[in-house]
């Protein structure tokens, strides 16, 4: 593979993208607009779009495992197959909605609206009168995950971090605690409960978050963002916040999949795969962060590897969906 990589990049080597105003002070994310232009153009040629493979998400399609089980089940039947699957049916429902947002700013009714959007109720599935509703209006005040011996999730990495945790409420207090904590047989590990702070109102924490997406995204378009804050970092880092202040209870990971694909669409920036990372707020900001950035590494990698077995007309199973 890593073969196969190099050679097709040595034979773009000679053509190169301008990188777009927003991006000019980031170099990472100007190679990566570069790579995924070269790719997209190249794939045009060949009729294959490639930010819709038979209109399935790339996220669900290139992370390796959800590629594999995804491919057989959806990829090779017929696009009829996938107005019935669940997954496709939010996101699609997800990128309609968000071609109409506005382009300067996010209304917090646009994020509740999105929420009760991306389950349409007139999908196979049915609907919940919470959806478009804050957790705060439905009794949850702390919701919980358990963590049991079992899992081997919580040890002294994991207790420091939610001990020092950095994603604090409005009033200071951190979003993430540990609580009933008993020893494992295994002393290495421990089971307990990690609670999701409510705090004075969900609906503050998400208009603060809300506040700092708008403003930060005006920022990076206009060129007064600071430059030790690229974008690719900075939305890994609205992810994980996102997921934290926990402001539904159930499709967070859909609302927020949604709000970046807008993001990155704005910034004119490669779409983030980030559908494997479905717990970020327990990694470290820089884990995080560089765990995002392998992502979108093995997403143009593996778009890079297809299109050239596809030049070369020797495709592999992997990639035959692109064919």
């Amino acid at each position: 593979m890593r073969i196969r990589i190099i050679l097709f990049t040595l034979l773009l080597g000679q053509n190169i993208f301008a990188c777009s105003d927003p991006l000019k002070p980031f170099s990472e994310e100007c190679k990566f607009q570069d790579r995924y232009e070269r790719i997209t153009k190249d794939f045009t040629t060949y009729k294959i779009k490639v930010a819709d493979l038979k209109g399935f998400q790339i996220p669900k399609a290139i992370g390796k495992a959800s590629y594999f089980s995804s491919k057989n089940d959806l990829l090779n039947k017929t696009d009829s197959t996938l107005s019935k699957n669940k997954d496709w049916t939010i996101w699609n429902n997800g990128q309609k909605f968000i071609l109409d947002l506005s382009s300067v700013v996010i209304e917090f009714s646009d994020i509740t609206k999105l929420h009760k959007n991306l389950f349409n109720p007139k999908g196979f599935f049915n609907i919940s009168n919470e959806y478009g509703k804050l957790r705060s209006n439905n009794g949850e005040t702390n919701p919980k995950i358990i963590f049991n011996c079992s899992d081997k999730i919580i040890n002294d990495k994991f207790f420091d971090l939610i001990k020092n945790y950095d994603l604090k409420s409005e009033e200071g207090y951190p979003l993430l605690t540990l609580k009933n904590l008993l020893v494992c047989d295994d002393r290495n590990f421990s089971s307990g409960d990690m609670y999701f702070y409510k705090g004075a109102s969900v609906k503050k924490e998400l208009s603060n978050w809300l506040n700092d997406l708008n403003d930060m995204l005006s920022r990076y378009e206009n060129r007064s963002a600071p430059d030790d804050l690229s974008p690719y970092n900075y939305l890994a880092d609205m992810r994980r916040w996102f997921l934290a202040i926990k402001p539904f209870s159930t499709g967070n990971e859909e609302v927020i999949a949604a709000i970046i694909d807008y993001s990155t669409q704005r910034l004119q920036l490669p779409p983030l795969s980030l559908g494997e990372i479905t717990m970020p707020f327990l990694l470290e900001l820089k884990e995080n962060r560089e765990t995002t950035l392998k992502r979108i590494n093995e997403t143009l990698n593996f778009f890079e590897s297809c299109l050239f077995e596809t030049k070369t007309k020797l495709v592999s199973l992997e990639c035959s969906p692109l064919k």
